[in-house]
Order: structure tokens, then sequence, then C-alpha cells
């Protein structure tokens, strides 16, 4: 997940999962282990109560007791970063039936031997019943892409162990009206020497994410040939993931010497969270954000009347995936009925609205949803997008949206790129044995 909103690892839902089983005995525990805010709360800014139906755990807690006549408590805890959970997992502080972790971790701890399968057949690529929802509703997009995405065998895909929950790009938040749009479209705007931009921008304070914006200036001319001669080619995508993922010595010191470049001309901060706000502030020209911190961040601005935009460089960038899987030890059906509960498109779409990023879930009820955010009213100038590469067959006829001209490269753009767009986009994987060589790398990059 990519909203981090780092300030609380509490369980917000303990007490109202409680609540839900009206003091009566507990049948069945589920121990879920997500980012903070996250799922459909169903509460205020305050934490009241303010859906009737509850939030996503009690509308499965109520599910799940008409189903099996049984009651159950959703134990849901929260963390930070994937790396924190991860640690946790590992020493034994937490023993979670599901957790929530990004791409290269599920990869991290898929090839490690710490995770559970799901009822998944990679013959076939295809989820046993426990998984129906899934198997029915998930994007077939965003099936292809899990299912090529391989762990370090080289052959199992991560479909084998998770099922995905939300999923976004990453790109650049900027103010149309201090930076053009044809400048902040390449990542070559970080190394850019028009003193107007010093220290205007930003970068993230996440090895892996700024990793992604030096190697696509390190092998900018490498990835400009393969684009203009082989786009069209069936691998295309797997040859740039291959660039897009490399961490030999030479790389990894290629990037060390591009990153302290930006970050001693044109980058005024290294950020995680603040970048969303400064951008609305005035504060920076453009921000190297994830697509649903960009979402955010335009919202925000509109509020006093500021106009935000998402540039996604041309070069290409990183699609990342957080998916649902479970740890060793699992209660495997239980969590299994939780995932498919989550895959329901109906609660997908409540979950989505509450979030703000992108389900990986298709069907009527996120079709409306989509269109009930980004439609153009009758009358209005309008450019036609096509996402029937996206819903499939999950909606009566063709997935067409006309998004109002003026709204062209904001929200809607930020959270359903084009085929096209997305074909230059690529999966991180796990560093594997290079990892300490790269944190040390970014030692000296924060160092510098």
């Amino acid at each position: 997940m990519k909203n981090k909103k780092l300030v609380l690892s509490v369980v917000p839902f303990a007490v109202l999962a409680l609540a839900g089983c009206g003091g009566k005995k507990t049948d069945v525990t589920l121990v879920v282990y997500n980012w903070a805010h996250y799922i459909y709360e169903g509460t205020d800014d305050d934490g009241n109560l303010i859906d009737e139906e509850g939030g996503t755990l009690q509308r499965f807690e109520k599910y799940y007791e008409e189903k099996y006549e049984k009651t159950i408590k959703v134990d849901y805890r929260t963390f930070s970063t994937p790396e924190e959970m991860y640690q946790q997992i590992k020493l034994g502080s937490v023993s979670p039936d599901l957790i929530c972790p990004s791409d290269y971790m599920i990869q991290k701890m898929a090839n490690e031997g710490l995770l559970e399968k799901f009822s998944y057949t990679p013959s076939t690529d295809k989820y046993g019943q426990s998984l129906n929802n899934w198997e029915k509703y998930g994007s077939p997009f965003i099936k292809n892409r899990f299912n090529e995405s391989k762990l370090n065998d080289g052959v199992t895909p991560f479909s084998q162990y998770s099922v995905p929950y939300f999923w976004g790009t990453m790109g650049f938040t900027y103010d149309p009206e201090l930076i053009d749009t044809e400048v902040v479209s390449s990542w070559e705007v970080l190394w850019s020497k028009d003193t107007k931009l010093s220290k205007k921008l930003s970068l993230k304070d996440s090895m892996r994410d700024s990793y992604v914006a030096a190697i696509f200036h390190v092998y900018k001319d490498e990835i400009a040939e393969l684009t203009a001669n082989h786009f069209e080619d069936d691998d295309y995508n797997a040859k740039l993931t291959e660039i897009f993922n490399r961490c030999d010595n030479d790389t990894i010191n290629a990037v060390k010497l591009a990153l302290i470049e930006a970050k001693n001309s044109t980058v005024k901060s290294f950020e995680v969270d603040d970048g969303k706000d400064e951008i609305v502030k005035g504060n920076l020209y453009a921000n190297l954000a994830w697509s649903g911190d960009s979402v955010y961040s335009m919202n925000s601005a509109e509020e006093s009347d500021k106009y935000l935009s998402y540039a996604l460089p041309e070069e290409g960038s990183n699609v990342w995936f957080d998916g649902w899987c479970m740890p060793k030890g699992a209660n495997v059906e239980l969590a299994e009925e939780f995932v498919n509960f989550m895959c329901d498109p109906a609660i997908a779409a409540l979950n989505m609205d509450y979030v703000g990023y992108t389900s990986p879930i298709v069907g009527e009820d996120i079709w409306e949803l989509v269109n009930d955010w980004y439609a153009a009213e009758d009358g209005v100038e309008a450019y036609e997008v096509d996402l029937s590469f996206y819903f499939g067959n999950s909606i009566n006829g063709k997935a067409l949206i006309s998004v109002p001209e003026e709204e062209r490269g904001r929200q809607f753009d930020a959270q359903y790129p084009t085929e096209e767009v997305l074909k230059k986009c690529c999966i991180m994987n796990d560093f594997g044995t290079q990892t300490a060589e790269v944190e040390k790398m970014w030692v000296a990059v924060k160092a510098a």
C-alpha cells in the first residue's frame, strides 16, 4: 500500500468486532494484519460508527455468522511498512491468518517459505471454489500480470501465494502553473539543469521507489532504444522489467551517483507522507507520488480551487500490487473465506471508495462507482477511454467511459491508466542476495 499514514499501529476495530458479537461466545477468530486505514471502516474521523451496517469487518462477521451459524471475531491489527510486518512475523510477535504486503515482500516471503498456498492450480491458472468471487470478478489484466510475475525460481507465479487487494502506479503529482507537463512527463526532470527547478522536487524516502527513478535515468538510452524498436513485441514488458530490476554492483553504484546528483540539484527532500500535502501548499513543483496519494493531493487541492495533475513518465514506471497472503500456520479455510468476501464487487466498491486506490475487482458495482466519479455529463467536451482490457466481460457491453477533457491527466488517469501506458509499467522484484548492497547504497545516498 502506498497511501502511508504512519502515525499509528493500533487495533481500531477490535472493540467494534467484539461489540458486533453482542457479548456472545466467539466460536472462531480470524487475525488480519494490514496497513493502517486500508479498509472501509464505517466510522467518522473520531471513530464513531456512521454506517448502520458497520464497516467491512462488521459486515464480514455478520455474513459469516449467517452462513455458518457461528460467531466470529476479526482481530484486526495494522502495520506501517512491509518490513515492519515481516520482522514482527519473523519474531513471532504476531501470528496472523492474513497479511497484505506489497509485491516485492510477497516474493521475499514466498521465496523464504513463509507463506501458505492458496487453492490455486498453476497449470490452469484457476483458483478453487473457495475463491469463486476472485475467479469471477478479478480483472483479467490484473490476473495476467500476477500470473506472469514469478518467484525467484522463475516458474512459480505470484498467484500461488497471493490474491491482489489494491494496485497503482508511481509518477509525479505536479502543479501545471509551476512546471510544464512535457518537463515532468520524464524521469529526466530530476536531473534537470534548469535552475528554476532547484530544490523544487521531492523523492521518496523509500529505497525501492527512489531506486526506480534512478534506474530509468541510468539506462535511459537502452530503454529509449527498446521502446522505439520493440514496443510492439510480445515480450516488451518482460525486457523492460529486466532492466527495471537490475541490481548488479555496477548498477547499484550508478544508481547511487545518480541519486546523489539529483539530491544536490532538483530534490528538496526525501519524504514518505509529507509530500502529498507539501505539493498542495505550493512548497513543491512536483512530488514523486504513488497514484493513490496523487488522487488525495488533487482532491485536497480542489478544496482551495487549486488544480494539480498526475504524470506517469513516458519512459515507463512501476505498477505495484498489495495482495492478501497467508503466513505459515494460518487458518487457510477461514482466511480464504475472508478473501473471497473481499472480492465481492459490492464490498470491493466500499473499500475502494474509502481508500482511494484502484481495486483489482471488476463488475457492475465497480463500474457504477467509476462512472459516478468520473463520467462526463451530456454536452461536456470529453475524451473516451476503453477499459475493456481491464473489465473484460464483467459488465454489460464494452467498458467505454467519456471523461471531461478538462480532467485529462488527473484523478481518472491516475486510477485507470490505459493499456498502452501500463505496458511500460513493471513489477518490482525482491533484491534477493543483493539486498545488503542496495541498503548500503541507500545509506550512502542519505548521508551525502
